[in-house]
């Protein structure tokens, strides 16, 4: 497959100059700072950013009757109930590989033969760092001895994959994550899809420390305006 070539990115893409930082929320899950700004047409302003502490990955686990791994849970900022592939977050001494073969087994009690990556994203880019890494899984089995989260209630349901993209399509399934993933795979079957660059693909088994995004980097040196 040839490839692509280059976005025409400007040849400064950055119009903002940062005058302060400061921190103003930390957590063991987000931390929230307000960055003051001077933007190249002269407005100033302030701007909040959001930083997620764990890396958001998933799995679509295809079962040898091609169905979909689902997991039901109630959302709370949503306040409705959601079907999904399964997630979780990674912690930073942990690559997005193995934390989702943990999520794997401990949310649906499955374990697989082969993995590959599917897809990468940055979830919400106008607010937050968060990025996602999605794999795809098949060869499962059954996983014993994992136990989930303590305030989680999880339901597990195997949904053809054809009827998952119709739930995608109709709005029915919502989830970022998933519907990222499920619209990638058809991508890949449809023949529209493309290979990982190299580099984003080698992090998908890194830590989060041994390949940072810029922006998660920035966290660590918030004076270096």
């Amino acid at each position: 497959m040839s490839k692509l070539p280059p976005l025409p990115d400007p040849e400064h893409p950055n119009p903002y100059t940062v005058t302060d930082r400061k921190m103003l929320f930390d957590s063991p899950w987000i931390r929230l700072r307000e960055d003051r700004f001077r933007h190249q047409k002269g407005v100033e302003g302030r701007y909040p950013v959001c930083g997620f502490r764990r890396t958001a990955c998933g799995v679509l686990a295809l079962d040898d009757q091609d169905r979909v791994v689902l997991v039901g849970q109630w959302r709370f900022p949503l306040e409705r109930y959601s079907w999904e592939i399964v997630e979780g977050g990674g912690e930073e001494f942990e690559s997005p590989f193995e934390c989702i073969q943990r999520e794997l087994g401990e949310e649906a009690s499955l374990k697989a033969t082969t993995w590959e990556p599917l897809a990468y994203s940055n979830l919400s880019n106008s607010s937050t760092d968060e990025e996602a890494f999605l794999f795809l899984a098949s060869g499962l089995s059954e996983a014993k001895g994992h136990v989930p989260d303590e305030e989680e209630e999880l339901c597990v349901h195997r949904e053809p994959f054809d009827q998952c993209l119709q739930r995608v399509l109709a709005g029915e399934i919502a989830d970022g994550l998933t519907v990222i993933a499920i619209l990638a795979l058809q991508a890949r079957r449809s023949g529209a899809a493309h290979p990982l660059d190299p580099t984003l693909a080698e992090r998908f088994f890194q830590r989060p420390d041994q390949h940072p995004s810029e922006g998660r980097a920035r966290w660590a040196k918030l004076e270096q305006l």
